[in-house]
């Protein structure tokens, strides 16, 4: 049956409802026009807003303020930071009070406008205070914590001194800090067992390395103590390519970083510094120099922006003592590829490659830096710079290949890749190609191999060897590596791709291990090929992708005393006598030839412990034992855990004399990446290679992530850090706080 409401509007008239109708129509009025009245009654009401009282308005949700800590305690005179919340409002500005006397008072403590209160320095006699914090827009909200003041002989506990365990140079001030909740420096009584110590906690090294302890114990009861440990370390600096002339690699002077220090809770990433390119020279360092008066350890990174840079080797955030870009005016690095090179093996600048060499007697640093001119058709150069340590400025240069004019040198061709070499007064520096890639050019690619000799005082040239004096190629690269020198001067290069004539009356040594004299320029004066130039060429078997190492003369046996070790493009180490190196003639008295079974040597090898580590292209990290002069033609068994890389790496070690040995070394397979990724610093226990105690990617959360990789890069460690050179910034590794 319809209902009232069912009845259509249409049926509905409001002004004859009612009129027309007879009484009995009135009084049979319909149910229709009921409905009808009803609904039209509604819509009338609802127009002028007259239905019901509406919605409530929302209660506003109460102020309120909470004070953190809650609760806690604290030690006569010491400092407490409390905080507060305030929800509910946008006026969120509070007061302090203590005993609700604002920012408290002498006896009760004292409360500043951030809320760190500082405890009176006697207890007062009612130990516990209310700290409240009142709301400035309504006094009425407030919150509030309770906090109750102890007395210092209280404390029976262990003091806990930061940093527990640290490394300073001679003349490296370090600061102390009690960590224990509630305990100032102030409160306690400082004490050495070397050096000194001020009342604040600053140590003041002595001149004599070794391990010092820093003793704390409590003023008011000086049964509660705590220690620390700081090395003092005599180390000067890493003041040229893998540490010294013989190009060792090892620090033996490094006595904070050990085995059982270094692992992923104890060591990490402590800051970086950014830099304005890639960092393919290895970082070097120098102990206690005095810029602007003030004593540092200072790290320099050379960039191929044509840039060098000074940091400060210890301070955190980085410090950057000062900056110098070697671009002449109207120069620039040069951009790569070019109109000259195609090869891509360094972009998108080169500019400073090859590490530089520092003179610390002398405080200068040796530097090349190859630029261009900023014109459409831009000519090219380089320049060898002798630069002020402590201030970066240019104390002079001279042109590579200008002075004196060299015809057949072209820069823009020649890649200053090696490092550089400081010897008996004189600088080496050495060209070999971008990859052999040339654009608009006949193949091979128009450049020669050469080592040029300046007088480190003037910086005239006084020699000059020429690899293929007659013919193109014969690059001296080592990967990056640099010319070594022996104890009586004797310069040892290796040469990659090229022609060899020597033993048919000419003068291209490509594809050897060269032994330069000094007088009368640079004469080859021994030397080793395993003369198949052709077939190695073909293979890719040069000799000249690892720079050479000159052993210690305890690692030779009476028939051979002096003994250099090197490796090649091919996967072999060669131990060469460097009194008789053989020639062309493989002998095995004078040569020996060990496969590494793996890939190419991009790398230089390392002895130490009467092993030789390596670690080739695409292969683990090994060691090859070696006793009398000889060396077993077997690795060991016990290798790194995984391949580190198609490149490998060069590896360097830090430790304490012969103890604490750590063997370092860096990833930098991301720099072959597109794109790029990481670099990835390992440090591994050399007595038992398996054993890989720390490696930047174990972190949680990439605490220890390094800037993307550069190839055939090396690390420097020093001090207890360790320096990673990468694209785009310098980073510092070291113990933890």
């Amino acid at each position: 049956m319809p209902t009232p409401l069912d009845s259509p509007l249409s049926d509905c008239s409001v002004l004859g409802m009612f009129c027309g109708r007879s009484a009995k129509q009135s009084r049979e009025f319909s149910h229709g026009a009921l409905a009808c009245t009803l609904l039209l009654l509604g819509l009338l009401c609802t127009s002028c807003g007259a239905v019901g009282p509406g919605p409530a308005a929302p209660v506003p949700a109460a102020v309120t303020i909470t004070v953190s800590p809650s609760s806690t305690q604290t030690y006569q005179g010491a400092q407490v930071q409390f905080s507060a919340k305030v929800q509910n409002t946008t006026n969120t500005a509070v007061m302090w009070q203590v005993d609700q006397v604002p920012n408290g008072n002498s006896t009760s403590g004292t409360i500043d406008a951030s809320g760190l209160y500082k405890a009176p320095a006697a207890v007062p006699g009612t130990p516990t205070v209310t700290i409240t914090a009142v709301l400035q827009s309504d006094t009425t909200k407030t919150g509030s914590s309770s906090l109750t003041i102890l007395s210092l002989s209280a404390f029976t506990g262990q003091l806990l001194v930061s940093p527990s365990l640290s490394s300073v140079t001679t003349s490296q001030l370090l600061q102390f800090q009690i960590l224990t909740p509630g305990i100032l420096n102030s409160d306690v009584n400082w004490a050495a067992t070397g050096g000194s110590i001020s009342p604040t906690g600053i140590f003041t090294p002595p001149s004599t390395a070794g391990a010092y302890q820093i003793l704390a114990s409590l003023i008011a009861n000086p049964g509660a103590a705590g220690s620390a440990t700081v090395e003092v370390t005599a180390f000067q600096g890493m003041l040229t390519w893998r540490n010294d002339n013989s190009r060792s690699g090892i620090n033996t002077q490094e006595l904070a970083l050990a085995p059982a220090t270094v692992n992923s809770s104890s060591f990490g990433k402590l800051f970086s510094c950014p830099t304005d390119g890639y960092a393919y020279a290895q970082p070097l360092y120098v102990a206690n120099l005095r810029i602007g008066g003030v004593a540092h350890n200072v790290v320099f990174v050379a960039t191929e922006k044509d840039s060098v840079f000074a940091f400060d080797a210890d301070a955190n955030p980085c410090v950057t003592l000062w900056q110098t870009n070697l671009a002449p005016d109207g120069t620039r690095a040069v951009e790569f590829p070019n109109l000259s090179v195609a090869g891509t093996n360094i972009v998108p600048f080169v500019g400073i490659t090859g590490t530089p060499a520092i003179d610390r007697n002398g405080s200068v640093l040796y530097v090349v830096a190859a630029n261009e001119t900023i014109t459409l058709n831009p000519a090219r150069s380089h320049l060898l710079y002798a630069i002020d340590l402590s201030t970066g400025s240019n104390l002079q240069r001279t042109g590579v290949g200008i002075v004196p004019p060299d015809p057949l040198f072209n820069s823009a061709v020649e890649n200053q890749r090696p490092a550089l070499l400081l010897d008996d007064g004189a600088v080496y520096v050495g060209f070999g190609s971008y990859g052999g890639q040339c654009t608009g050019q006949t193949i091979p690619c128009p450049y020669r191999g050469l080592l040029y000799k300046y007088d480190a005082s003037s910086l005239q040239q006084i020699g000059v060897f020429d690899v293929v004096p007659n013919a193109l190629q014969g690059g001296i690269w080592e990967s990056g590596g640099g010319p070594a020198a022996d104890s009586n001067h004797n310069v040892y290069v290796t040469t990659s791709d090229g022609p060899f004539d020597v033993t048919r009356g000419g003068h291209s040594y490509s594809d050897s291990v060269l032994r330069l004299g000094t007088s009368g320029g640079l004469p080859v004066s021994d030397y080793f090929s395993p003369c198949d130039p052709q077939t190695m060429t073909s293979t890719g078997s040069d000799v000249g992708t690892a720079a050479t190492v000159v052993l210690p003369d305890s690692v030779g046996s009476s028939g051979h005393p002096h003994l250099l070790l090197g490796g090649s493009n091919g996967g072999a180490l060669y131990v060469l006598d460097r009194d008789n190196m053989g020639g062309c003639v493989n002998s095995p008295t004078s040569v020996q030839t060990i496969s590494v079974g793996d890939g190419a040597i991009l790398s230089t090898p390392l002895f130490w412990n009467n092993s030789v580590f390596v670690d080739a292209g695409g292969g683990h990290l090994k060691s090859f034992p070696m006793s009398g002069g000889i060396l077993q033609s077997s690795p060991s068994s016990i290798q790194s855990p995984k391949p580190l890389g198609p490149q490998g790496a060069t590896p360097v070690l830090s430790s304490n004399g012969t103890n604490n040995a750590i063997l370092w070394l860096i990833d930098s397979s991301g720099a072959l990446a597109t794109p790029s990724t990481p670099a990835i610093l390992h440090a591994f226990d050399p007595n038992n290679l398996s054993n890989e105690i720390y490696h930047s990617t174990t972190d949680v959360g990439a605490r220890d992530t390094a800037g993307p990789a550069v190839k055939f890069t090396v690390p420097t460690v020093a001090n207890g850090r360790v320096y990673v050179g990468t694209q785009t910034e310098l980073d510092v590794y070291g113990l933890l706080p």
